[in-house]
């Protein structure tokens, strides 16, 4: 039984759904059933766990029928009756908490039983509701064709002559697909990215986006945004999409749903990150910006967590633009955000970076010595970090063993980005020339400058130049 289907929708009810759906199993017009309701109350009492042997067959029937044999049929039977019962009682939690499509299919039974006044007073109500709701996403244009929809089918039989809502109904579902399309087409690039082997077939993608212009329907914001995030990451270099994104996520954002919200927002924040990544500093207060605002409205979170990496990457932006402040009350607010597992050592790590953009090496070294990381790419820029802080202390000794010691690590990490990898050996190469490097002499010093200028692949560039120009 614990390899069940039975067993895992029962472990996922949480205290609230329990409690009704006793309710509805004592119902009689939901379940006749006396051992589906012991069956149920048997498998709740033991839902905390993984139920173990609690689960062997012969000892969940020994708990409902107590003083008979054991028959596998009948058990089986009790199982596919209360898996039943909970499935339509999980279907209508899902259909009476949603209001449009409750009103739509309410709307919809009246219809088709042809009474008239209930028809009109509910396709009322949901239209009333739809409008009066916050979102104006693929939700919103969906069910207005729905509604619509139901108005056509409701018109249409009273007579040929009647006017027929045929133009709302296709303005209606036109907009939902184009919505959709770009949302999904968005999707795609954004996986293809990661995946470059990856094939997609685009469809009617290249005619949605020319109809989208040619019938002016970026006024409707559903379409406006996904259309504006997908011209973004394919065309980087036109900043103007870029710029009209942004400016709906700061002025529009909770027309979305929490996980549109958040696509939306990594889509901008990625481009930032590009940007960033080609030097184009401007675009670092934005980063700042977009992670602040979407931390702190809770639309990065996800199912009230941020991952390590949102959590590093909210950092180093509020670093970048010098918002030493910011970036201290962010770790000592969110951190309870992170998984509890990984969260002192994410927690130190983070507040390492702030000692070291302050100057204050000892505290930074102290944190950065305490702890070895499991993700890799921590350990690189923590080692990365602490060879930084040897060089500007003077602790060369401590500089060489750690730079031979990063050296032969990442020599090992076969599973690093090869770019990656090859941008932090180059920052290891040059690192060792600075150390060597005779900062009176003239022609050293312009020679060096120039192959750290020219090495397009190099991780701490910036750190490289700025030893340079100290001396």
């Amino acid at each position: 039984m614990q390899k069940s289907v039975l067993w895992e929708v029962v472990r996922s009810l949480d205290k609230k759904e329990v409690r009704e759906l006793n309710k509805w199993l004592h119902s009689p017009a939901h379940n006749q059933r006396e051992d589906v309701i012991q069956l149920f109350e048997y498998l709740h009492k033991h839902h905390a766990t993984d139920g173990g042997n609690a689960l062997d067959k012969k000892r969940v029937w020994k708990a409902i029928f107590p003083d008979e044999a054991y028959d596998d049929d009948r058990l089986r039977q009790a199982m596919f009756f209360l898996l039943k019962a909970i499935e339509d009682y999980l279907v209508f939690k899902n259909l009476t908490e949603d209001r449009a499509t409750y009103l739509t299919a309410l709307a919809k039974m009246y219809r088709s039983r042809k009474l008239d006044k209930a028809y009109r007073q509910v396709h009322r109500q949901g239209l009333e509701w739809l409008q009066k709701q916050p979102l104006r996403n693929g939700y919103y244009l969906l069910h207005r064709y729905f509604l619509e929809l139901e108005e056509y089918n409701y018109r249409l039989p009273i007579s040929q002559n009647a006017p027929v809502n045929l133009q709302e109904s296709a303005d209606a579902l036109e907009k939902w697909f184009l919505a959709e399309k770009l949302r999904i087409a968005m999707a795609m690039i954004a996986h293809r990215n990661v995946f470059q082997k990856i094939v997609y077939d685009p469809g009617l993608l290249p005619e949605s986006l020319d109809y989208v212009l040619s019938k002016d329907l970026l006024k409707e914001p559903a379409i406006a945004a996904f259309y504006y995030a997908y011209m973004a990451i394919t065309q980087p270099n036109d900043e103007r999409y870029f710029d009209q994104l942004e400016n709906l996520i700061h002025n529009q954002i909770e027309i979305f749903d929490h996980s549109e919200a958040r696509v939306l927002y990594i889509a901008a924040i990625n481009y930032c990150v590009a940007k960033i990544n080609q030097g184009n500093s401007d675009y670092a207060e934005r980063a700042y910006h977009l992670y602040r605002s979407g931390l702190e409205t809770g639309t990065l979170l996800e199912n009230g967590l941020v991952s390590r990496y949102t959590f590093g990457n909210a950092v180093g932006a509020a670093l970048r633009t010098g918002k030493y402040d910011w970036a201290e009350q962010f770790i000592a607010q969110f951190q309870h955000h992170l998984e509890e597992r990984e969260r002192k050592s994410i927690v130190n790590f983070n507040l390492s970076r702030i000692y070291y953009e302050k100057g204050d090496y000892d505290n930074a070294q102290r944190l950065l010595t305490r702890f070895e990381y499991d993700d890799m790419l921590l350990n690189i820029i923590a080692k990365t970090m602490l060879l930084k802080i040897y060089y500007e202390q003077g602790e060369f000794e401590a500089f060489e063993s750690l730079w031979e010691s990063m050296r032969i690590y990442l020599q090992r990490k076969e599973a690093l980005d090869p770019t990656r990898k090859l941008a932090y050996k180059n920052m290891l190469r040059m690192m060792r020339r600075l150390l060597r490097w005779n900062p009176y002499s003239k022609p050293q010093t312009e020679r060096l400058r120039q192959q750290i200028e020219s090495t397009p692949s190099l991780m701490e560039k910036e750190w490289l130049l700025k030893q340079i120009e100290k001396r």
